[in-house]
């Protein structure tokens, strides 16, 4: 059976949607999630966001409008996207000392909107890191300071 390559890309997206949703239970179990409202809309949340984490030296490595993607059900969103934020020069450093840093690096910040607010949150990375390997500590209590300072750059 031959698909049309919009049918393609919308099974694609909601795959994807879907692993990105269900991956973070398996961590929830002793993993500290952050979670802070925005004193900005969710437009200029996602804009300061950006913006920070460049400020940050890190990069956006990835993006999903988790929003966008659930339209297609027809449940509609204010805000919801995720970004997958990362350092390469860190990423190699974790990379070499163990390959299964993959699961957890590039590591996710969601920002969404709830009643007319905005938020952003994320695991912390030395909770996600250390369950893979102890010796990823300090790395991962590097990257808890960076994504909280880019947790107060996109909110403040």
């Amino acid at each position: 059976m031959k698909t049309r390559p919009f049918l393609s890309r919308f099974l694609a997206s909601i795959a994807l949607g879907l692993a990105l949703v269900t991956a973070a239970p398996a961590f929830a179990q002793g993993a500290d999630f952050i979670k802070v409202e925005s004193q900005h809309s969710f437009a200029s949340t996602v804009h300061h966001l950006k913006e920070a984490v460049s400020a940050n030296q890190m990069m956006v490595m990835g993006h999903v409008n988790q929003g966008k993607v659930l339209s297609m059900t027809g449940l509609h969103l204010a805000g919801a996207e995720s970004f997958l934020v990362g350092s390469p020069h860190m990423g190699k450093m974790a990379f070499g000392m163990n390959p299964a840093a993959g699961a957890v690096l590039p590591a996710r910040i969601y920002v969404w909107s709830d009643h007319g607010k905005a938020y952003v949150g994320y695991f912390k990375p030395s909770s996600l890191m250390t369950q893979i390997s102890p010796a990823f500590g300090k790395m991962a209590g590097m990257l808890d300071q960076k994504f909280a300072m880019i947790t107060q750059g996109a909110t403040r």
